[in-house]
């Protein structure tokens, strides 16, 4: 009988020594990965923001090279308008003077023009 009574108390003492350990082994789990969560959600941040950084840079770098261009076009626009301007203002100045106020060909004045003329129409 007594046999019997240590043989159960047996068996109550390894189930409380197991429930002991798998309380103690799922509190010890819970526990590293809360540590787990904190470390890879610090990771994360930090990888997040090299990645940010490093999109942030390139967007610079783009954005400089698309100002560099918009730069050289408009140089070059303000390059031909001064150009053009310069053109027009010649040929105001061209036109707007009287060149000539009589008309004084002689024969063969008139027969080079005239022929000027003939070649020009064909």
């Amino acid at each position: 009988m007594i046999w019997a009574t240590l043989w159960k108390l047996k068996y109550w003492i390894a189930i409380a020594v197991l429930s002991f350990i798998c309380i103690g082994q799922l509190a010890y789990t819970n526990h590293l990965s809360k540590k787990l969560r904190v470390a890879s959600g610090e990771q994360c941040t930090a990888k997040i923001q090299v990645i940010k950084q490093k999109h942030i840079k390139a967007l610079a770098e783009k954005q400089n090279a698309i100002n560099q261009v918009s730069a050289d076009y408009e140089k070059a626009k303000s390059e031909q308008r001064i150009k053009a301007e310069t053109v027009t203002h010649e040929l105001q100045k061209i036109i707007d003077r009287p060149v000539y106020k009589q008309f004084c060909f002689d024969d063969d004045g008139g027969a080079a023009v005239n022929s000027l003329i003939a070649s020009d129409s064909s």
